[in-house]
């Protein structure tokens, strides 16, 4: 089996460990978590290479997933933990061309897709 992760940007220590713990539990496989906090500058691929254990709070939740199957993505999509006021985040994979793009941008540019199929003015 393939190794599987997630980049999480946007939560604090806390839920971010919540998230670990549901994606090892239900993908029933160790999933590594990298933390995007606070990079928005760097590119997504040099967040990855140069990983770091720093969670912040951010009003914007964004999870990537690294190396998932289609299955073990509609599996993480069903069953994301709500129990204490978990946010939901945006979520999206990681591809060719947004693992270029500095968080900040890849983030932009969730936030608007995300209004966009949501139908929401913010």
């Amino acid at each position: 089996m393939a190794a599987v992760g997630v980049l999480i940007c946007g939560y604090g220590e806390e839920d971010a460990r919540t998230i670990k713990a549901f994606l090892d539990k239900v993908l029933d496989t160790f999933v590594l978590m990298v933390s995007a906090s606070p990079k928005a500058e760097t590119k997504v691929i040099d967040i990855l290479r140069n990983p770091q254990e720093r969670f912040e709070v951010e009003e914007t939740k964004v999870l990537i997933f690294l190396g998932f199957s289609e299955v073990q993505i509609h599996m993480a999509l069903e069953g994301f933990p709500k129990e204490g006021g978990l946010k939901r985040p945006i979520f999206c994979s990681l591809t060719a061309q947004n693992r270029e793009w500095p968080l900040r941008e890849l983030v932009a540019h969730l936030e608007e897709e995300h209004r966009r199929w949501t139908g929401k003015k913010e």
